[in-house]
This record gives structure tokens, C-alpha cells and sequence, in this order.
């Protein structure tokens, strides 16, 4: 053991591993995670309003910018990881937008490696293991990248420590997906470093895992990045090189990366196809996600505009248009430009950096791919695209601090490097300027000294981390002129100094940034969802106004809703919410958000009831009889005060159209717009099925109500239900069709019919059956026989190679 600690490298490791606790020792010392639950108690109804063990009025939340961590990924993996365990793959979500594919939506990344973790221990300390294993592989994975560019151990763990404290790192670390799809980056690039020096097949190896890990992890922007960057990397290598056999090589490796996790992506593909995220309207967050000129300022001082965690932020998208990677790093990337910009790697990830920086701001390059729609990256986020030229200055940096070490007893070396300097403290000089005198000519004036003034105090750290550069060296003169010290004890004060500055800085960073929570706030039990598990049931509900209950909230208490928040969603279902509010097939709407109008306005009631919402959530923030009932919030509807606890209220809807029911009453419409309208007809009775086209089976019209069957087997992937009707009818299911969604009646196949714009139905023979809804994608099929061939060949290849002693 003590001979580990002899080597460099085993002790960078374990200095990574201390920065990683450093970053989160709120974790380690107060018991507390990494997930924003403080937000989920604080901000979102139920649990704001109280009525919950551990409620605390009090609770606080520093951000919305980790929102998505408990409005989705957390959420979507704690449901397909039960799901596993349960033994079922988790195809299909019942929960929200009236059910949608869940493996396919890519964000819930259920075959990411590490989701090992959910199968050691519950989901909150599975999360937990999820999220603080990111700066630790990330900094391994950026140690060896710098390595294997013929760096030192300081230069490579200086690298490290600028990867895991960046802005990109930071701030989606919480989301659980992006940062993972991130610190493949490194990893990538040690695995190219290593195969163009060494031919040995397995870095290629390592390159495809590389590659395949990051798709997997579940954030298609940031992989799609590394895809380009990789292409990038592999042609300058290739051209150092000659080789065009190389060019075929890096084919065959993406061909087969893509090939491994062909069981994600495929699926993955069907449903892009089927989401409106792939029409024109949806790019229109493009434009408003490119990165402003002035908040390239942020390079030089994170929080200029302020900080969200402070209250005090007035930029815009603090989480996008922040890129930051340390003053140090920044002050030695920008050396190593100065000074190397002739050798070959340096131009080259100069140019990239720059290219990235182009392609995030408002310019030629954004124009082009928002001009020509460029498959992919049209419909992104183009702020996000310096996460790439981050990267690379980290990269520039190690190289120009490794070389600042070999030279600054250097008296030449050191004069060149003090007149670097000049022009970057000028620029802090102009940005104290801004902060001092601006509120003189901008207005409105009052406005503008609040701004400037958190823009001062948050101009103070990154100035003295400026200054302890030039500080820090004139101090290690003075010492080596008073006290006589050899040159490596020298070098180790510089290093220390520069560490401890870069440590300070990022902690200070990570930790305004970072929120955590107690255990006891992650979607603890509440009566609402309590009294929805036990009354609701089947039936789906609606919370509007005080009482919404944001959209994949109910995937975690396995009750239904019809609503849902998320970018990939069935195109047919998103068009049907979104046309009660115009009362057509609509041409835009939102991105990402499923929802139904905040107030009756004659079309949304008409929704609820094919859509089977039969129970109304309300809140009552001044109760006073027990009985609080406010029917006038719903015009319109028939309602029925049920149950009153407090501030929280249910109501039914009556009389409604169940969730499952059988028919014989149908008419066919084959113009969308033309059932749109049927649908919100008041004067056409919805037990009438709109169907789309005749059904193989003959079905009469018999007098008399709708009938509802009873349902045996409700899980996600499989519906079954028992018919017993004594002539042919319909049988409609309220739940989002999919083509890929087949019916067996009597383990026969059938035809799935669609019925009213999105939903299911089904003709059944007279008699008694069991008919069998199934979820079957052809795309899962398909992908898992592609990976399953693909991780075979690649198996057998490995074996071959190994046993040729070329592996």
C-alpha cells in the first residue's frame, strides 16, 4: 500500500477523489443530496401548502435551474428501474399524457451503465451514488485525456480539477444526464491519443464505449457533440498521420458504436418521428438559446449578471449563457494560444474553440443552421455548443501551465508572460469601469444600481483570482531573494498557490450553485396523492390553477394524469390538448408542455371526457365550513364537491364517460380537422366513437347506453379487459394510440383502431372475450437484435485480436 502512494498517478486519483468530496461535503457532512427536493417541497402544490410529515414553512429553494432533475429524469429512472426489477422492460409510461413510450424518449437512459445503482439500494441514495460519481469519473477520464498529451501529473490533475468545475459540468450535474453524457469527452480523446500512438485495437474498443456511454446516458445534444468533436479530432490526427486507412477506421467505429446501442436508438428514432419536436415550429427555441455577445464576459467572471441561487440575477438563462471555466485556466489557455499557436495541436483546438464559440452566438453559423434546418442541430440548444470549446481550452491550458512551470524562474519568460497579462487585467479594469459608472448612463438609473451593485461584489473574487497570479509570483521572488530554497521547492509553493486559488474558487462555485436537501423532501407522502391512489384509481384527474400537480409528478405515485412536460411526446396526443384552446388542429404549441386550458371555455371539458379525467383537484387556502366548495371555477362542467381536508379539495365529475366502455355508436371522419371540430360539437354526443375508418367487423347500431367492461390487467405495457356483450361492439380505451400498441382478442390478432383524434378502440365479436392490448414496438425489436448482433461481433473480434496478440 504504501507503495501506491509513490505513484503519481494513484495519488492524482486520490486528490481527485478528495476534490469530489470537497465539492459535495454538504453531503457528506450533513447527510444532505444532491437533488433540488427543497425546490419540489417549496414551490410545487401539494406539498407548499403543507399537510405532509416533515412539512416546514420555512423551506426555502435557491433555483429553478434544476427543475428537470424532479420534473423528469429523476422520475422516468425511478420508474423504468422499478420496472426491471419488477421483471418488465419499461416500454410505456400510463401516467402521463395519457400514457407515452418511455424507453424510447431517451432522457430516462435506462440502459446507462451506472443505473447499477438503483439495483444496490432505494432510488434516493441510487440518485445520490448517480450524481457525485460524475466529477470523479470526470476528473479520472480528463487526468488520462491530459496524460495521454504527454502531460505531467500537475498539468494533467490542474486539467481535472478546470474540467469538473466548469460551467457546462456544474450546472447540469444535478439533471443526471447531461454532465454524464459530458465526461465521455475525455475519455474519448484518451482512447484516440493512445490508438494513433500505440495501434492497439483496444482503444478502439475504448473509443466505442466512449462514444456508445455517452448516447446512453441520455442527453442526445451533448453526444452529438462528441460525435462531431471526435470526427473533428480523428481527421487532424489523421492528416499528422497520411493515413486514409484511418478515415475507413473511425467509420467502422461509429458504425459500430451506433450498432451496440441500436437498442436505444432505434427506438429512440421511431418516436422522434412521431414527436412534434421534429416540425419546423418546435426549432423556435433556437433562436432564443443563442448565446448573447456580452455574456461572453462571463468567461472572465462567472456571476456578473448575478447569481439565481443569490435571488439576484438579472441576465438571462444563467444556466445556458454562462460559460466559465475558472479564471486560472482561462488566464493559461489563453497563454498557451499566445505562445503555441504554431504548433499543430494547439492551432487546430484554437480553431475548434473558436469555430464553437462562433457556432453559440449570434453570427453566420447559427444563421446556416437555422437557415438550412440541419437535421438535429435545428431544434437544440446553440448556447450549448461552447461546452466544446471549454473543452479544448481546458486542453490548452494543462499545455501552457505544464510549460509556465518548466520556465518561470525564467526572467525573459517571466517579463512575456507580465506583458500577457496587461491586456486581460485591462479587461477587468473595463469591467470595474462598467460596474462603478454605468448606473451614470444607463436607465432606468435605479434599476441599474441594484444590478451594478451585485455586479461589483461578484467582480470581487474573480479579480483576485486574477491577481493572485502576478501576486503569487513577485511573493515567491521575495522569498527565494530572502530565503535560500531549492528549485523544486519553489515549484511546489507555485503549484500549491495555483491549486489552492482554482480549489477555493470552484468549491465556492459548485456550492452556490449546487442544491441539496434533506432525504425526507424527495416527493415525501402527501394526502393528495394518498386520497387520489384510493379513490381515482383508473380514472385520470386534473388539478388546475393553485392545484396543479406539475405534469410527470403522478409516474412516482403510480396515479393517472393527462397532462405531461416533456420535448419528445406523441405528435397526435400534444395536438389534441393543444387544439382546446383555438378549437382546431393547431400549427404551433408549446415545445415540450402537454396541457389543457387553466379555465372551462366549453372545448376543455369536452377533452375530459374522452379523455376519462373524472375527478377535480382545487385548493382552499382561507377554509372555513369543511365544505369550501367553489363551483364557479368550473363553468360549465358538472361537478360535485366529494371531500374537503383543510385547504385540500376533490371534486367529481358527474355525469362522465369511463375510461373503458363498450359501444356501438360510431361515425368515420378521415380529416383531422374535421374530427377536431366533431370532438368539440356540443351537440354531438361523445359515447359516439369518431373512428378514421370502417371497421373489419360489422357492427350495428343498438339502442341503448354504453356498457363498462371490466378491466383484469392494467400494467403498463399490457391492458386486458373482459368483454361480454351479446352483439358486436366497440371497445374503446381512453389511452394515447400508438401503432405499435396491438390487440389480441382471444390471443387473435386484431386491428387497433383510432378513435377520437388519439385514443384507442378496438372491434370485439359478440360473446365473451379477453381482449389483450399489448405494447410492441417494432423498433425495440429491432434495435435489440441489432445490438444483440453488433456486441456479439465486437465480443468475437476482441477474443480473435487478443488471442493475435494485436488487441
Amino acid at each position: 500500500m504504501k507503495g501506491l502512494f509513490k505513484n503519481p498517478k494513484f495519488v492524482a486519483i486520490i486528490f481527485i477523489f478528495a476534490v469530489t468530496c470537497l465539492m459535495f461535503f454538504k453531503i457528506f457532512t450533513r447527510g444532505l443530496y444532491p437533488v433540488p427536493a427543497d425546490l419540489l417541497v417549496s414551490f410545487y402544490y401539494p406539498w407548499y401548502s403543507g399537510a405532509w410529515e416533515g412539512y416546514d414553512p420555512w423551506t426555502t429553494h435557491k433555483e429553478l435551474l434544476g427543475a428537470d432533475s424532479i420534473r423528469q429524469i429523476y422520475l422516468w429512472k425511478e420508474f423504468a428501474m422499478n420496472q426491471f426489477k419488477e421483471s418488465n422492460l419499461p416500454l410505456w409510461n400510463p401516467y402521463t399524457f395519457s400514457g407515452q413510450p418511455l424507453l424510447a424518449n431517451f432522457q430516462s437512459s435506462v440502459f446507462y451503465p451506472a443505473n447499477i445503482f438503483y439495483f444496490l439500494t432505494d432510488a434516493p441514495n441510487a440518485w445520490l451514488l448517480l450524481i457525485i460519481v460524475q466529477p470523479f469519473l470526470g476528473g479520472v477520464f480528463m487526468f488520462l485525456a491530459a496524460r495521454s498529451f504527454k502531460l505531467g501529473v500537475v498539468a494533467a490533475s490542474f486539467a481535472s480539477v478546470a474540467f469538473i468545475f466548469s460551467s457546462y459540468f456544474i450546472t447540469w450535474m444535478e439533471n443526471g444526464n447531461i454532465t454524464h453524457a459530458y465526461i465521455w469527452f475525455p475519455a474519448s480523446f484518451w482512447a484516440i491519443n493512445n490508438f494513433f500512438e500505440k495501434q492497439k485495437a483496444r482503444f478502439l474498443l475504448a473509443l466505442i464505449l466512449s462514444l456508445s456511454f455517452s448516447t446512453l446516458a441520455g442527453h442526445p445534444q451533448t453526444t452529438i457533440y462528441l460525435y462531431l468533436t471526435v470526427f473533428l479530432y480523428w481527421l487532424f490526427k489523421s492528416g499528422q498521420s497520411k493515413s486514409l486507412l484511418n478515415i475507413l477506421i473511425l467509420v467502422v467505429v461509429i458504425f459500430l458504436s451506433l450498432g451496440a446501442i441500436a437498442i436505444q436508438l432505434i427506438p429512440t428514432y421511431d418516436f422522434y418521428t412521431k414527436s412534434p419536436i421534429s416540425l419546423p415550429f418546435s426549432r423556435e427555441v433556437f433562436d432564443r438559446s443563442i448565446l448573447p455577445y456580452k455574456n461572453l464576459v462571463s468567461f472572465f467572471a462567472s456571476d456578473f449578471f448575478g447569481h439565481p441561487a443569490a435571488n439576484n440575477f438579472w441576465g438571462q438563462s444563467y444556466g445556458d449563457f454562462t460559460p466559465y471555466f475558472g479564471v486560472i485556466p482561462l488566464v493559461f489557455a489563453l497563454w498557451g494560444v499566445a505562445r503555441f499557436w504554431r504548433r499543430g495541436f494547439v492551432l487546430f483546438a484554437t480553431a475548434v474553440a473558436i469555430l464553437f464559440i462562433l457556432s453559440a452566438v449570434p453570427g453566420p453559423i447559427t444563421y446556416l443552421i437555422k437557415t438550412l434546418r440541419i437535421p438535429l442541430l435545428d431544434s437544440t440548444t446553440p448556447s450549448r455548443f461552447i461546452s466544446i470549446s471549454i473543452f479544448f481550452l481546458i486542453i490548452l491550458a494543462a499545455i501552457s501551465l505544464e510549460d509556465f512551470l518548466k520556465n518561470f524562474q525564467d526572467k525573459k519568460y517571466i517579463r512575456s508572460f507580465f506583458k500577457f497579462l496587461i491586456p486581460l487585467g485591462l479587461v477587468y479594469v473595463a469591467l470595474w469601469t462598467f460596474a462603478i459608472a454605468g448606473k451614470f448612463f444607463l436607465e432606468p438609473r435605479d434599476t441599474w444600481e441594484i444590478n451594478l451593485a451585485v455586479t461589483r461584489r461578484n467582480l470581487i473574487l474573480p479579480t483576485l483570482m486574477f491577481l493572485s497570479i502576478p501576486l503569487g509570483i513577485q511573493v515567491l521572488r521575495i522569498i527565494r531573494n530572502k530565503i535560500k530554497i531549492n528549485d523544486e521547492f519553489q515549484k511546489g509553493l507555485l503549484v500549491l498557490g495555483i491549486f489552492t486559488v482554482i480549489l477555493v474558487g470552484g468549491v465556492y462555485y459548485s456550492n452556490k450553485f449546487l442544491p441539496v436537501a434533506p432525504k425526507k423532501f424527495i416527493f415525501p407522502d402527501h394526502l393528495v396523492f394518498k386520497w387520489l391512489q384510493d379513490n381515482v384509481k383508473l380514472n385520470r384527474f386534473y388539478g388546475g390553477g393553485t392545484a396543479h400537480i406539475d405534469f410527470n409528478f403522478p409516474t412516482h405515485y403510480k396515479v393517472y394524469g393527462a397532462e405531461g412536460y416533456d420535448s419528445l411526446r406523441l405528435e397526435r396526443y400534444a395536438q389534441l390538448l393543444a387544439s382546446s384552446f383555438t378549437g382546431s388542429v393547431p400549427q404551433s404549441y408549446p415545445r415540450s408542455d402537454g396541457v389543457f386550458p387553466n379555465e372551462e371555455n366549453g372545448r376543455r371539458k369536452r377533452l375530459f371526457e374522452i379523455l376519462g379525467v373524472s375527478y377535480f383537484l382545487d385548493k382552499e387556502d382561507n377554509p372555513r365550513t369543511g365544505a369550501d366548495w367553489h363551483y364557479e371555477r368550473f363553468v360549465g362542467d358538472n361537478v360535485q364537491g366529494l371531500y374537503q381536508l383543510g385547504k385540500f379539495q376533490f371534486y367529481k365529475r358527474e355525469p362522465v364517460l369511463p375510461r373503458i366502455f363498450l359501444t356501438t355508436q360510431y361515425t368515420v371522419l378521415k380529416n383531422d380537422e374535421e374530427i377536431i371540430q366533431k370532438i368539440y360539437d356540443p351537440n354531438f354526443d361523445l359515447k359516439t366513437l369518431i373512428l378514421e375508418k370502417e371497421p373489419k367487423l360489422a357492427i350495428s347500431d343498438f339502442a341503448g347506453d354504453i356498457a363498462s367492461p371490466e378491466a383484469v390487467i392494467y400494467e403498463p405495457s399490457v391492458v386486458t379487459i373482459k368483454t361480454n356483450k351479446e352483439y358486436n361492439s366497440l371497445l374503446y380505451l381512453s389511452d394515447t394510440h400508438d401503432p405499435d400498441w396491438n390487440v389480441y382478442i382471444d390471443n387473435q390478432k386484431s386491428e387497433l383502431l383510432r378513435a377520437h383524434y388519439a385514443m384507442r378502440a378496438v372491434a370485439v365479436p359478440a360473446g365473451s372475450h379477453l381482449v389483450i392490448f399489448k405494447y410492441q414496438p417494432k423498433s425495440f425489436v429491432i434495435g435489440r437484435q441489432t445490438s444483440a448482433v453488433t456486441l456479439a461481433s465486437l465480443a468475437i473480434l476482441s477474443l480473435y485480436l487478443i488471442r493475435k496478440r494485436q488487441f
